[in-house]
C-alpha cells in the first residue's frame, strides 16, 4: 500500500483514497446483534443483495482512479460494517476517532486502524475524544473553511465543542441542530439532510433542521429535497470531485439527480438498495482519507 497523507478540506475535492463498507460477513454472527436505527426494524439486507451492489460501487470508484480499502473483519462484537463514515472523520490533515452512541458500533473502528496507521503523519495527527463525547462522522461535514456539526440523535453538544476546541483556529465550526424522531423527523445524521455537491450547490432537506444556519443559506445554491426523497436518502450521495457524484438509481432519487445534472454535475446512478435499507447510502458507506 502506498503511503499518503491524510487530507480533507472540502466535500467535493477530488477523492483519492477511501474506505468503503465491508459487505462480506454481514450479520454472519448473531451473538452481538443490536438494532441501531428505525430502518433496520423493517428488515435487514442479505448477502445476495449487498455483494453485487458493493462490488459495482467499488469498481466504479476504482475506474475513477480512486484507491479503495475495505475494513478488516472485526468479528462477533460487530455484525454490521457497512457504514464506516460514522466511525471516524478526516479533517484537514488529521483523523478523529469517533465515539459511537450505539454499543455494537464502538468496535468497528478497529477494522480500519491498519489503514490509518499506514498513513503519513505522526501521533498528534490522530485525535481520540473522551468517552463522554458523542461524535459520529455522518454528523460532520467539512467544506469551504467550515465544519458543520449536526447535533442529532448520535452527536451531542460536547462533540461540537470538542471539534471547535481542536479545529476552531483553522475552520469556522458551526452547530446544526437536527430534528429527531420525537420531533416528527428521522434525521439520523446531518448528511441525511444536508450535503454539498458541485462547486457551490448543496442538497438540503429543510424540515430536518430546527434552524438552518446562515452559513449554509449564504454559501450554497440549495437544491431542496422532499420528505419522500429524503426517506430514500437522495441527499446521501458521495462526491468524486467537483463535477461528479454517485447517487442511487431509484425512482425517488431521480428528480434530485436531474436537478444536479441541471446544475452541471455528472451523476452516476448505481443500484444500491441493501445498505439504504439499514439507513445509509453512498456517503454513509464511505470514509474518505485523502481528497486533493
Amino acid at each position: 500500500m502506498q503511503q499518503s497523507t491524510l487530507r480533507q478540506f472540502n466535500e467535493t475535492d477530488r477523492l483519492k483514497k477511501v474506505i468503503i463498507g465491508r459487505w462480506e460477513d454481514y450479520c454472519s454472527d448473531k451473538s452481538y446483534v443490536e438494532i441501531v436505527n428505525e430502518e433496520q426494524k423493517k428488515g435487514l439486507p442479505d448477502a445476495n443483495t449487498l455483494s453485487p451492489e458493493f462490488k459495482a460501487f467499488k469498481q466504479t470508484l476504482e475506474d475513477y482512479g480512486i484507491e479503495v480499502l475495505v475494513p478488516q473483519y472485526v468479528g462477533k462484537f460487530v455484525y454490521d460494517q457497512l457504514t464506516p463514515r460514522d466511525i471516524g472523520i478526516t479533517i484537514g490533515e488529521k483523523f478523529v476517532v469517533c465515539n459511537m452512541a450505539k454499543k455494537s458500533r464502538r468496535y468497528e473502528v478497529t477494522g480500519v486502524f491498519p489503514f490509518i496507521n499506514a498513513m503519513n503523519g505522526d501521533e498528534p495527527s490522530i485525535l481520540v475524544p473522551d468517552h463522554s463525547i458523542l461524535l459520529e462522522g455522518g454528523d460532520i461535514i467539512v467544506d469551504n473553511g467550515h465544519i458543520f456539526v449536526g447535533i442529532s440523535q448520535r452527536t451531542n453538544v460536547e462533540g461540537f465543542e470538542y471539534l471547535k476546541k481542536h479545529f476552531g483556529e483553522e475552520f469556522s465550526v458551526i452547530p446544526v441542530y437536527c430534528r429527531s424522531l420525537s420531533e416528527g423527523e428521522n434525521v439520523l445524521h446531518l448528511d441525511c439532510a444536508f450535503n454539498p455537491v458541485g462547486e457551490h450547490h448543496a442538497l438540503i432537506y429543510t424540515d430536518g433542521f430546527k434552524e438552518i444556519p446562515n452559513e449554509i443559506k449564504e454559501h450554497y445554491h440549495l437544491i431542496e429535497v422532499s420528505v419522500e426523497e429524503q426517506a430514500e436518502l437522495a441527499t446521501n450521495v458521495i462526491s468524486l470531485d467537483k463535477n461528479t457524484v454517485i447517487s442511487r438509481d431509484h425512482e425517488k432519487c431521480r428528480r434530485v439527480n436531474n436537478l444536479m445534472r441541471a446544475a452541471g454535475i455528472k451523476v452516476i446512478e448505481l443500484t444500491f438498495n441493501g445498505a439504504p435499507s439499514t439507513g445509509g447510502s453512498f456517503r454513509c458507506c464511505t470514509l474518505p482519507l485523502v481528497r486533493e
